[in-house]
């Protein structure tokens, strides 16, 4: 077992006695998860009010929110990939509760951003390109996602085949 598991187990303490019973453990396991949404939504939110309410200081505090957003998001996704399962493969963007936190964080980056310039970058087209920027590498983003998961849906397709 790798380093990271170890500390994953012991952090999560998934040794204990609790996880023997298998209703707790999928209890429990439904209730870490909506606990951890509810944690990035009041993130999302956050981040996206501070910038405009608070000025700089709420900027860089929404900065350090959705960085700490972002290390749960990791940590969550490589335990997931580590245990052999593939967050990737049943994921679903045509969401509601999607659109709504991409825009939400689109606020928070754009605040973040409005709130955090340097005076060296007046000019629009800094923004214009920024936001473009971001348009394309988040299509990017989507579309490496939609691409994994058409080619697992083939090898599972394959696999049935066989």
């Amino acid at each position: 077992m790798s380093t990271m598991m170890k500390a994953m187990r012991f952090v999560g303490d998934l040794d204990d006695d609790f996880y023997k019973d298998e209703r707790q453990r999928d209890v429990w396991n439904e209730a870490s998860a909506v606990g951890l949404q509810s944690v990035f939504w009041a993130i999302f939110v956050s981040s996206a009010i501070l910038p405009w309410v608070a000025g700089r200081t709420g900027a860089w505090i929404s900065l350090a929110l959705l960085i700490v957003a972002l290390f749960g998001s990791l940590i969550t996704i490589i335990y997931a990939l580590r245990c052999d399962v593939d967050v990737y493969v049943l994921s679903n963007y045509n969401r509601p509760r999607v659109v709504i936190g991409i825009a939400l964080y689109l606020v928070a980056a754009v605040g973040i951003m409005a709130r955090l310039k340097f005076d060296s970058y007046e000019e629009s087209s800094t923004w214009v390109g920024a936001l473009v920027g971001g348009i394309v590498g988040g299509g990017i983003a989507i579309a490496a996602v939609k691409l994994h998961q058409q080619r697992a849906k083939r090898r599972e397709a394959a696999e049935e085949l066989l």
